[in-house]
């Protein structure tokens, strides 16, 4: 009988994932842990230094990857990567959209440059991603698509206007495609972190009016704040034949904070 370990580590055999945004943080733990359980990535990110980075920590553990630069607001590029990533092993079997930014500012300083450019890179990104990848899993009637939301997909925090528009609007697209994909064999879902520990986040660490409803409120009932590791169990699940049932769903990984 085979061990939970070794299943675990062929859960993603001859499949492709095109994970969107896994040069950093989160994005680049679920390329590990994927590749890990033996998929073939194609990682697509705008930072083409770490993104090669990433791509040499999967090639040393013996596992294949492709990398290509994209800037997720470019639909051509997107069409591009997309392209690539089906030229090379001829499907994509998951989408994984983790690419997004946030910066903290009042409502009353939020100018429309930032408002378009958190807009354009978490959400209108994941639609042109989404609307060029989905094609090639209709004509193969199945398909895994994981969507990186958010706490604030449900909950708005102060300071962050644009990205909780932005976060919100990813999960109802991630319930839309449920509820028109289902019936080519795709399903579509979106995790939900709460606070992780990235460099995204970076800005947030450093600020102690902000981190004092973290640390000293209790906010976060484990008491702790959540690392890009966390996410990948939740993340992965969503992708695996385990969850071929699970569809439109908002999983949440905060340690609580909503509960």
């Amino acid at each position: 009988m085979q061990s939970e370990s070794n299943s675990s580590s062929t859960r993603f055999e001859n499949q492709v994932a095109l994970i969107v945004g896994a040069a950093h943080g989160i994005g680049k733990a679920i390329a590990l842990r994927m590749a890990g359980e033996g998929a073939q990535v194609v990682i697509g990110d705008i930072d083409r230094e770490a993104m090669a980075g990433a791509a040499d920590e999967i090639r040393q553990s013996g596992r294949s990857v492709q990398t290509v630069v994209c800037d997720v607001r470019d639909r051509s590029q997107v069409n591009q990567m997309v392209e690539h990533a089906v030229n090379w092993r001829e499907r994509i079997d998951i989408l994984m959209y983790i690419a997004g930014i946030c910066e903290g500012v009042p409502f009353i300083e939020t100018d429309e440059e930032l408002w378009d450019r958190t807009l354009d890179t978490n959400l209108k990104g994941a639609f042109l991603v989404a609307r060029a990848v989905v094609p090639h899993m209709i004509k193969r009637q199945r398909g895994k698509l994981v969507f990186m939301a958010s706490t604030n997909s449900w909950d708005g925090e102060a300071l962050q206007a644009p990205y909780n528009a932005s976060k919100a609007g990813l999960y109802l697209l991630a319930k839309t495609l449920a509820r028109e994909l289902g019936v080519y064999g795709i399903t579509s879902n979106a995790v939900g972190p709460g606070f992780i520990r990235t460099r995204l986040t970076e800005q947030f660490l450093s600020n102690p009016e902000f981190m004092k409803k973290y640390e000293q409120d209790h906010f976060i009932p484990l008491g702790r704040l959540g690392l890009p590791e966390d996410v990948t169990g939740p993340a992965t699940f969503l992708a695996s034949r385990d969850a071929d049932f699970v569809n439109g769903v908002l999983l949440l990984v905060d340690g609580g904070q909503l509960a």
